[in-house]
């Protein structure tokens, strides 16, 4: 099993779903909800070192096409996680 290139560039391969991204690495992480910036991505990097963590400043939004090797982390004026992170 190889590991995903870095992000960018967008990476898939032949996945359509994030359970096939995982490469048995954990692909989402629901109980990171309102922790504070540094550790989220802290922790999908201990958890998931395949994939770029890119943090979404209040207001901005990630693009909608599917990448194996991103997880988005939209935070808060005060640095708190607003989304449930996972690959895509």
């Amino acid at each position: 099993m190889s590991g995903w290139p870095r992000y960018p560039p967008c990476a898939s391969g032949t996945c359509t779903d994030i359970v096939c991204c995982g490469h048995g690495h954990k692909f989402r992480w629901p109980e990171l909800f309102g922790k504070k910036q540094g550790e989220v991505q802290a922790a999908i990097q201990r958890d998931n070192p395949e994939v770029t963590v890119v943090i979404l400043p209040p207001g901005r939004v990630g693009s909608p096409d599917f990448c194996c090797n991103r997880v988005y982390v939209a935070v808060d004026g005060n640095g708190n996680v607003v989304n449930r992170p996972t690959i895509g």
